[in-house]
This record gives C-alpha cells, structure tokens and sequence, in this order.
C-alpha cells in the first residue's frame, strides 16, 4: 500500500474530512487530496507529523520505535514544567508549539500550547497580538472539543474557554459562549476530587483518601478566599473587611503559620490592604501591611524547590512543591509586590524612614 492509501484509509478510520486533516496538518485541501490520489507525495517533513497524527506503527511509514513518541511527549511535560515554573508563557508557547508540529494530532500538545496562550494573554491584557492569540486559543480548545474523547483533556479545554471567553478586555468576549461552555462541566459534586474522598473507603486505601482530603480542603480553602478578594458582590466600603476575613481563613485552616505555598496568598492580601490603609493616609496600619506583605513575599521566593508536606492538623497529609507550580511572570513575587508600593497612594509614605528602611530590607 502507498503513502496516498495509507493516509485515506486512516483518515477514514478517524471519520474525518479531507478538510479536517489539512486542518490538523496546517496544509491545503488539495494537497491533502493530491496525496491520496497518488498525485504527489508529502513532502520529507511533513512525514512524521502525518505519522504521529494517525498514531500509526512507524514501521508502516519510516521506521520509528513505537515508544519514542511517549518518550518525546514526557520531556517535553518536563521542559514545560521548567518553563511553567519560571513564568516564561512565551518559551511555553514556543515549546508547545514544536510540540505540535511533530505531533500534530496529539490533543495533549494542544491543551498545553492553549493553556500557555491564556496565560500569555493574562499576563500583559495590552501586549501586542492578544487578540490574535486569543483567536487562536479559542479554536484551539473548540477543535479539542470537536474532535476529542478523553474527558481530561475536554475539561482544561472548557475552562480555558470560559475563562477566555469572559474576559471583558477582550473583543471575542461571549457571555453567552461562557456560559454555554460553563454549563458543559460536572457539578462540584461530581467532579473527581470530590467522588474520590467517598471510592477510597478501605482501611488499605485510607492514606489515598486523606491525601485528597487534604489536598480539597487546601482548594476550597484557597476558593472561598479568592471570592472574598476578588469577588464582585463586595461593595467599596466592605472590601477591607473581606480582605481580613480571607486572611482569618488562611490562618485558620493553616493553623501553624506553615504556609508554603500561600506564602504568596498571604503577600498579596496583605498588599491590598496596605493600598487600603494607604488610600486613606494611616500611616501605622500601612507600614504593618507592607512589612508583613514583603515577609511573606520573600517567604514564598525562598522556599526549597521540592515537595514539602504541610504540618497543619488539617492538612498534613497534602504536600506543596514550587516546582510543580506555574506562573504567568518571570520576576520573584517580592518584586511583584514591591511594584504595588510603587502607586500614587504611597507616595504620603514615600520619603517615611520606616517605609524606606522596610522596602530597602528586601530590594536586594
């Protein structure tokens, strides 16, 4: 059987269209039909894409082991991880984006280049060619859900969209798309998070089911804190109040003040309300907050990169690793903080020996 046959008989076994492959492959219909009729072949390059698209035996087109794809998706899980790490979204997106020109099919490859774009987007709503990167994004998790069946990688795509098509800043903006995609996810009730704690129910599993115990209780713990932040219900004049009460949450469930991770939590709440205090010119509440944002920002900078397990009651048998972890900024969290000192609501406190003394302590 020829390359032109072999690419028809597979693409029929996918159920797709001449125009979906080219799609896939990022070439024109005719070429596609021009290499099934045996009119032209694909060009060198462009085998192993075809190749790794249908998932086919390499030794039916060039050779390849049968393991090495797995192997070349895990490094670059590995390389994104670093990059994720770090906050460099542009390497992440120059990554995936290799990624899916030798494995144009993988759904995998496209959820991360998706993901990556979003963030990328986050990070600078201003930057040049957002919107063209949110363009692309979105077709990007909409083929996903077009083509795709593995119930994981269709979840991170339904979130992206929400997430991007309610972000007001930009002009595919959709309440009606959000909402439509939102309403395609499980319930909290059914999601596997929360299904887990009940099917670990053996006295052999029970480390397995206080491990995701645990590691819930951190996620609705940092939830209901972000909407007490960020949330839109709070008026002008409660948001101080809301910004304690999401610290009292933190502190209550992290008992021990081991935060860890919600080191940067912390940083970041305790930034707000120094811009608060700030905002209304109290010169003592404001030096407090902007000591102990710093604190907590360094904190977050200097923890080890290795799994660590918290030691709250609580939660001791979840575990935090800074290296796992992403961001959409390259700079320390110090920095990011530090730079929030730097609004016009400081500037009463600007020249105050404290505050110069305290900001100094932590620009090194």
């Amino acid at each position: 059987m020829d390359i032109g046959s072999v690419i028809r008989a597979k693409r029929r076994q996918k159920d797709l269209t001449q125009e979906q492959l080219a799609e896939y492959l990022n070439v024109s219909v005719s070429s596609v039909s021009q290499w099934e009729n045996g009119k032209t072949a694909p060009d060198l390059a462009m085998l192993e894409p075809i190749a790794e698209f249908f998932g086919i035996s390499l030794d039916e087109l060039f050779g390849r082991q049968p393991d090495e794809k797995e192997k070349a998706l895990a490094e670059y899980d590995e390389r994104g991880g670093r990059l994720a790490a770090a906050g460099d979204t542009d390497g992440e997106i120059d990554l995936w984006r290799e990624a899916l020109r030798r494995f144009p099919g993988d759904f995998g490859c496209m959820e991360n280049l998706a993901t990556s774009l979003f963030l990328r987007i986050c990070a600078d709503h201003d930057a040049e060619g957002v919107e063209e990167m949110a363009k692309e994004c979105a077709s990007m998790c909409e083929r996903i859900l077009r083509d795709c069946t593995d119930s994981v990688i269709r979840g991170g795509a339904v979130q992206t969209l929400v997430l991007l098509y309610s972000s007001s800043f930009l002009s595919i903006a959709n309440e009606e798309k959000a909402i439509g995609y939102a309403c395609m996810a499980v319930s909290a009730w059914q999601c596997r998070e929360s299904l887990l704690e009940s099917a670990y129910f053996t006295e052999e599993s029970r480390d397995k089911r206080l491990n995701i115990m645990h590691a819930n209780r951190l996620y609705y713990m940092d939830r209901l804190a972000a909407s007490l932040i960020y949330g839109c219900d709070i008026r002008d004049g409660e948001r101080l109040s809301a910004l304690e009460t999401a610290l009292r949450i933190y502190e209550l469930i992290i008992c021990d003040g081991n935060y860890l991770f919600y080191h940067c939590r912390i940083a970041d709440i305790f930034s707000y309300i120094a811009m608060m205090h700030a905002g209304r010119q109290r010169v003592g509440e404001t030096l407090e907050a902007v000591k102990k944002a710093l604190y907590h920002a360094r904190a977050y900078d200097t923890l080890p990169a290795e799994e660590q397990r918290y030691t709250s009651v609580f939660l001791r048998c979840a575990s935090s690793d800074p290296s796992r972890c992403s961001k959409n900024y390259t700079e320390t969290h110090t920095k990011v903080v530090m730079d929030r000192f730097k609004n016009h609501e400081f500037d009463f406190i600007r020249e105050n020996r404290e505050f110069l003394d305290a900001v100094s302590a932590y620009e090194a």
